[in-house]
């Protein structure tokens, strides 16, 4: 039911045979972006991805039966080799000019990947001349040299300079290929000539031409198509290797970048007038002269421009940081490959016209018009086709931005059961998109339809000319020009193909351009290693920086905080406060609290000096800069005035951490040597010790995501271990203990801030007041000032503000410490009664449910993938979803009516030509020709439309199914599936359906046909040549399943390591900051570029095995042409001249297609691929129970009464059971508090309760009624929750509470109000500041955006907007899963009031880590291991003497608390 398939049943599904590049998918094995400090750590770490990449295809490469064909193969006789031991690096490094050239260097490898999967032990490493280390240093001089020049476009020549050599090679080779190309067809004139010279000269009884001449000919031409191949395969192989190489250097300068990128130019703000003004005058210091000045004030009026209205847009967030790696780079990529076509096309024009001339005379020119109007006119329709896609890229941006945020919060929509809602709003997204790109891909196809039919009709308009100015028509000179027509294809197709691809290329230039001209962080504080203090702040002020925000949304935006900085990810509380600060003075001023509000954070006149072994805690309320003052120690913040002075390196511990996708070692050492020793006593400093021992691989064991796969607390305490694992002098912990359980809080404090760490500099930000006796000073924050700095005596004796805050806080305090003993005497409890000694009493905060402790188990499931080509099954499914099978025989009908229109079109010109018809006049031979022309392009037109239009819509179908079922997906599925995985097969793979998969199909249905007719053709002609064409044919197949079967393979492994390389990249880029604070920027540089050089060693083979294929294929299609051309000649006695010219033209344009079919095959299958994943989520995923099933009434459930009645649980098969025959029977209306230690299946019961996961045994009943037979969307919107982790989508407040529109306004702001999101009318009476922080609050509404995952409010607001979710949803039972866990007292105050008054007479089930919470709940259940320990009354518990006794003795809480008043 709720089983996900494990990895060996996932192998066995089919796929295709090439990988589609995979784009932003982070990858699931541990990365190493953190572990060396080494090169030869480096080395390991890489090697370590390798095999991971390698098992990754090995594992599921299971080798089939050999099949009886295949036997009788003797290439398949040889022994199949070895795995290699280590890499080698790549052959082409010092192989000879003739392997370089025929690139035979490739045949090894190729060899192997016949005869067995290619592993990545196979594939060699990157050339060492093409190493990125090397490039990129190559790279960072030139572009510092053209800087210095101050020229335009530094970055393109910079790139020129680096790759000069290769670059021009490519375009020279181009130039011979593109003579040849057009000097052949014009060679057949000659040979045509000849045959009829032959011809005439046997039916009038003349001496024939020797043979020797004709021979000639037909070599000269084989010769030149020879030349042709061998040039046009270096001009593509050096295109693309150059593209390649430039997108490796562009990675790694970029990452470079984006480390020492400013928070200014992140934002998207610029200098100030001041700043240029100061930056000006230091220059032109240094240069020489008026025009070394006036360039400066270019230069800088270009910067500041640059800087200013380009980025200034949006800034360059991480989103667009990843943009420009991912797409902008890929763009530059893609052009360089065909770039020299740009300028070797018109001379191919030229030359062609030339010749045309020689041919035809004047009458070529009618032609060449037609081609000089017709292409500017289809260019200006391309262009128009530019806007339409760029619309079509906002719907698929809004579709895919969605899909993420679905997925995100998976958990939180099944909670409320809104799986339904979100797919209809994803399907009118998909509907809009979906027509739009049919309208697309429908005028895309009649330009194309166009652009491929003009050198018909300019060859048509010639001979039509030719004829009517009173020139007989004559074989050679007509055949020769319609192969030069011919010939003039390829470069018109290709031309405004180039024309986009370097137009595209030269926009994303120009933006990495701007990006790298960015402003830097300046190293603002200043090292001395010789000074007394640690650190010295003199005068000194800070600030964060504004976002960007459209002007039609500031108001909306400066309710909601949007313009505070984006580069803190971890100081959340933090993001809110600007506002709370600015409009503290003004709250009544509404115009001047919104100018206020857009204004950022600042730091003002701080001064202060801290010793090298002094213990530093910063305190103060919520919002008044606590974590923006370590952030600016930590060189976050940038500098506006003042001095700082730092002597001694730095560790950086945010509040929120972040964690790296790889093992918990890696995120430990974090680029550090491994020092047993030292390893292991911060370990159980940190209290990680039981941790390890829980997790299935001990410290190896791989971290998801974000750190998904771990706890809150075990994430904090991962972000203190490598704080101080780093051996930093000092140690910056902004809150480290605020997300760790109270005891587990204490050990840290003991045994690592004031033990391991006694000897440093420590600073720590912290609101748990009961440490603060424990620290040498403290300094008191207030509204980004320091109030005060001094000792814990000192303070309470003369300072005013510390006074009100102690006095203010003292409840908060006291009842933290209360806190501790609550939260041990849970765990020691419990603990005692089951005796289960061997547990450590320290332990993880988190549920068991998210660490499964199957031993040896990776978390998550290997993706399935395939070994062959798409099959049968997958094909019809396609051809089902595109709506019926019928239109599998329009497409076939439609392309054999081209396929018949194209040939009777030549065909008829050859008849023509000889005057077959002699009772048709000049006239009707030209109409009847004009006529073939333009049913040709209607057919051409219709067939590419059907293939689109059913192409499109399977796409569509096939999303639709896949995303249902995902989301109908059990949440096993989640949990063993990254979501980079889900993400990518939702964008990468649809986009590939939606365009690319039709296209490809397109043109290779049409080139595979057009060779088979003209094959045909020339055999109804000439017998002679099936005999050629049967080895031919032979040596075609096996070239094309040669290159076939490693070239899949080749693909894999790159598509592998690529997403190793995505997946590092975003992942570091997101945590800038803390790699900055530490200052490891080289050692993740230089993982990045091991990376970068190890899917380059894949990536760059592909390259040359294509060129592999093509010289070798080019080399059957040149033997088919000297063929031809010797039965041209020796047929020249039998067959018409004007049949061997129209062969010969044909022949030499479909040499042209045998490579390129073969490639377009091979783009079919790699396009069929992501249809076969998306077809495998559409079909083979579990998926849960019904949404509707029995009849339930609209009131239910109308008590409340919940039964659990022996019920047994467990997450995934194969894991033990968390709940262990529970029984209880809860009244409706009762309140019930769920406590126990970690792991006791507190948050099982939720999970049962919702059918998040299927019982194994027992039943649920609510208000008597089974839920199993319930249907999920009928029990889900019947009851609410408040979760641990509260999760909003990006729009606004309204669409937050209500996204479907279910709740009129009153009762949405009824729900805020309640939830003291707004106005006071529910407040405390005894909280003195809580009018005094409602008037700093901006006035929040229901049209107040909210950022992505609500990241611009802070954390408790979260919390708040969750209980107003559930307030708003007006449920008979409601969860509330640890919801006062990450919040501050005064918010766990306002939660706690208004769950006693908001949800008063409904059943409430609380699960709580905070015994005081619940004493006065109706009845309390204790778990331990997945069963009941004890369930009565809280005071007949206390009274009965057990475990919840036992825990009151220890939390100081007496039988006279259970009779005071609930505090509401």
């Amino acid at each position: 039911m709720d089983r996900s398939p494990p990895p060996d049943e996932e192998s066995r599904i089919p796929s295709s045979p090439t990988t589609v590049v995979v784009i932003d998918s982070p990858d699931k094995r541990p990365s190493s972006a953190s572990s060396a400090s080494s090169d030869k750590k480096q080395k390991n770490s890489i090697e370590k991805d390798e095999s991971s990449a390698s098992n990754e295809i090995t594992d599921l490469s299971i080798p089939p039966k050999k099949k009886w064909y295949r036997r009788l193969n003797p290439l398949r006789w040889r022994k199949i080799p070895p795995l290699p031991e280590e890499r080698t690096p790549s052959r082409e490094y010092g192989a000879n000019i003739f392997s370089l050239i025929t690139f035979q260097w490739m045949a090894p490898l190729m060899s192997v990947g016949y005869l067995r999967p290619l592993e990545l032990q196979d594939i060699w490493t990157v050339n060492p001349d093409r190493a990125v280390d090397i490039l990129s240093e190559r790279l960072d001089n030139a572009f510092e040299r053209r800087l210095a020049r101050e020229g335009k476009y530094p970055l393109f020549w910079a790139l020129f300079d680096t790759f000069r050599f290769e670059f021009l090679l490519g375009g020279i080779c181009q130039l011979f290929a593109a003579c040849m190309q057009v000097f052949a067809p014009y060679m057949t004139r000659y040979l045509i000539a000849y045959a009829e010279e032959a011809w005439d000269a046997q039916h009038s009884g003349q001496p024939a031409p020797h043979i020797a001449k004709g021979m000639g000919f037909a070599i000269g031409i084989t010769l030149m198509q020879i030349g042709q191949s061998l040039c046009t395969n270096q001009f593509i192989y050096r295109g693309q290797m150059v593209g390649a190489q430039i997108r490796a250097v562009l990675v790694s300068k970029i990452f470079t970048k984006a480390m020492k990128l400013s928070n200014r130019a992140k934002a998207g703000g610029q200098r100030s007038k001041e700043e240029i003004q100061a930056l000006k005058a230091a220059k032109e210091g240094l240069l020489k002269g008026e025009e070394g000045e006036g360039k400066e004030k270019k230069e800088k009026k270009e910067k500041k421009e640059k800087a200013g209205k380009v980025v200034e847009a949006d800034g360059w967030n991480n989103g667009r940081i990843v943009t420009l790696m991912s797409v902008d780079v890929d763009r530059i990529n893609l052009a360089c490959g065909l770039f020299h076509l740009l300028w070797t096309s018109p001379i191919t024009l030229i030359l062609t016209l030339i010749l045309l001339l020689v041919n035809i005379g004047y009458s070529a020119l009618s032609g060449y018009a037609l081609l000089v109007i017709g292409m500017p006119l289809l260019t200006l329709a391309v262009r128009s086709l530019v806007k339409r896609r760029r619309n079509i890229n906002k719907m698929t941006d809004q579709r895919v931005s969605l899909t993420q945020e679905i997925l995100q919060a998976v958990r939180f929509v099944k909670f409320f059961g809104w799986e339904s809602s979100f797919l209809d709003r994803l399907k009118q997204i998909r509907h809009r998109e979906i027509r739009s790109i049919q309208t697309l891909l429908s005028i895309r196809n009649a330009n194309l339809c166009a652009s491929s039919s003009l050198p018909v009709f300019a060859s048509m308009l010639a001979f039509i000319t030719y004829s009517l100015s009173n020139h007989a028509l004559e074989a050679a000179p007509i055949f020769s020009s319609l192969g030069l027509f011919n010939c003039l294809r390829m470069p018109l197709n290709l031309l405004p193909l180039v024309i986009g691809q370097v137009t595209d290329a030269w926009t994303a230039m120009n933006r990495i351009q701007t990006f790298f001209l960015a402003e830097e962080q300046d190293e603002t504080i200043q090292w001395n290693q010789d000074m007394s203090p640690a650190f010295k702040l003199e005068r000194a002020s800070f600030t964060w920086e504004q976002s960007p925000t459209d002007s039609s949304k500031a108001a909306a935006a400066a309710a909601t905080a949007t313009t505070t900085t984006t580069t803190t990810t971890d100081k959340t509380k933090e993001k809110a406060s600007p506002l709370l600060i600015q409009g503290a003075n003004n709250a009544g001023e509404d115009e001047e609290q919104q100018q206020d509000s857009m204004e950022p954070f600042k730091l003002t006149d701080i001064s202060f000096e801290v010793g090298r072994h002094e213990l530093l805690a910063v305190i103060g309320t919520v919002g008044c800069g606590k974590s923006s003052l370590l952030a600016a120690l930590a060189g976050d913040m940038r500098i506006t005035g003042g001095q700082v002075e730092m002597g001694a390196s730095r560790a950086f511990c945010p509040q929120y951490a972040w964690i790296q996708n790889a093992s918990v070692q890696k995120n430990i050492l974090f680029g550090k040597d491994y020092d047993e020793d030292w390893y292991n006593t911060v370990v159980d400093a940190c209290a990680l010790r039981p941790d390890l021992d829980m997790f299935p691989n001990g410290d190896s064991t791989e971290i998801g995501e974000r750190g998904i796969t771990v706890s809150g607390g075990q994430k904090q305490r991962l972000n203190i271990a490598r704080a101080i694992y780093f051996n930093a002098e000092i140690i910056l912990m902004d809150d480290p203990l605020s997300a760790v359980d109270a005891h587990v809080g204490r050990h840290i404090m003991d045994q690592a801030i004031c033990g391991l760490l006694r000897d440093r500099c420590r600073i720590l930000a912290t609101h748990q007041l009961h440490v603060l006796n424990r620290c040498d000073r403290i300094i008191v924050m207030d509204e980004g000032r320091i109030d005060a700095i001094d000792t814990y005596e000192n303070l309470m004796r003369d300072n005013e503000l510390f006074q009100r805050l102690m006095a203010t806080t003292s409840q908060e305090q006291h009842k933290e410490e209360e806190e501790e003993i609550e939260e041990e005497a849970i765990e020691e409890a419990v603990e005692e009664k089951t005796e289960k000694k061997e547990e450590a009493a320290i332990k993880p905060k988190d549920s068991s449910a998210k660490i499964p402790a199957k031993p040896g188990a990776a978390l998550m499931q290997q993706e399935e993938r395939s070994t062959g080509s798409a099959g049968w099954t997958i094909w019809k499914a396609y051809i089902q979803a595109s709506g019926s099978l019928f239109n599998l025989v329009l497409v076939v009908c439609s392309l054999a009516a081209v396929n018949g229109a194209n040939v009777m079109t030549s065909l008829w010109l050859s008849y023509w030509t000889s005057d077959k018809y002699t009772y048709l006049s000049t006239g009707q031979y030209i109409g009847i020709y004009a006529g073939l022309g333009a049913t040709q392009v209607l057919l051409l037109f219709v067939f590419s439309t059907v293939i689109t239009i059913c192409g499109t819509n399977a796409s569509k179908t096939m999303f639709h199914r896949a995303m249902y079922r995902v989301l109908r997906a059990p949440m096993a599925f989640f949990d063993t599936t990254p979501l980079g995985r889900i993400t990518n097969r939702f964008s990468k793979d649809v986009q590939v359906m939606d365009s690319d998969l039709s296209d490809a199909l397109r043109i290779y249905l049409f080139t595979i046909t057009m060779i088979v007719s003209v094959i045909v053709l020339i055999i109804v002609f000439f017998h002679y040549f099936a005999i050629a064409l049967g080895p031919l044919f032979i040596l075609f197949l096996l070239a094309a399943n040669y290159y076939r079967a490693s070239a899949r393979d080749m693909k894999r492994h790159e598509s592998v390591l690529r997403s190793h390389v995505f997946a590092r990249f975003s992942e570091a880029i997101t945590g800038t900051a803390c790699i900055r604070a530490y200052g490891v920027e080289s050692e993740f540089r230089r993982t990045i570029r091991a990376a970068i050089d190890t899917m380059n060693g894949a990536y760059f083979l592909t390259f040359s095995n294509q060129r592999w294929l093509s010289v070798r294929l080019d080399a059957v299609g040149n033997t088919m042409v000297l063929v031809t051309g010797i039965l041209v000649v020796t047929s020249r006695f039998d067959v018409s001249p004007s049949i061997s010219g129209l062969v010969l033209s044909y022949i030499l344009a479909i040499v042209q297609m045998l490579q390129f079919t073969i490639r377009q095959l091979a783009e079919v299958e790699n396009n069929m691929n992501s249809t076969e994943r998306i077809h495998y989520y559409g079909t083979e995923l579990d998926q849960e129970a019904p949404l509707h099933t029995i009849e339930v009434a609209a009131a239910w459930p109308e008590a409340g009464r919940i039964t659990f009645s022996d019920v047994k649980m467990r997450y995934r098969a194969g894991l033990p059971l968390v709940l262990k025959g529970l029984s209880m029977d809860i009244r409706g209306g009762e309140r019930i508090g769920i406590v126990g230690r970690t792991g006791a299946g507190k948050s099982s019961i939720m999970s049962a309760l919702f059918r998040l996961t299927e019982l194994s045994e027992g039943s649920v009943e609510i208000d008597g009624i089974d839920i199993g037979r319930v249907g999920l969307a009928d029990l889900r919107s019947r009851l609410a929750i408040i979760p641990q982790d509260p999760a909003l989508f990006k729009g606004t407040v309204r669409s937050n509470l209500d996204p479907f529109h279910e709740h009129n306004d009153l009762e949405l702001w009824s729900a805020l109000r309640q939830a003291n999101l707004i106005g006071d009318e529910t407040s405390s009476p005894d909280s003195p500041d809580l009018s005094e922080e409602k008037s700093r609050q901006p006035k929040l509404t229901l049209d107040s955006s909210v950022d992505e995952e609500g990241l611009n409010f802070s954390l408790g607001q979260r919390q708040l907007m969750a209980l107003a979710r559930a307030l708003v949803r007006d449920a008979r039972i409601i969860v509330c899963d640890e919801a006062t866990s990450s919040v501050d007292f005064e918010t766990d105050q306002k939660i706690q009031a208004t769950m006693a008054a908001g949800f008063r007479g409904k059943t409430l089930l609380c699960i709580a880590h905070r015994l005081r919470t619940i004493i006065h709940y109706d009845r309390i259940c204790v778990m331990d291991q997945g069963q009941i320990a004890e369930m009565d009354a809280p005071v007949r518990l206390f009274e009965a003497g057990g475990i919840f006794r036992a825990m009151c003795e220890r939390s100081g809480i007496t039988r006279e608390d259970f009779t005071l008043p609930v505090h509401t």
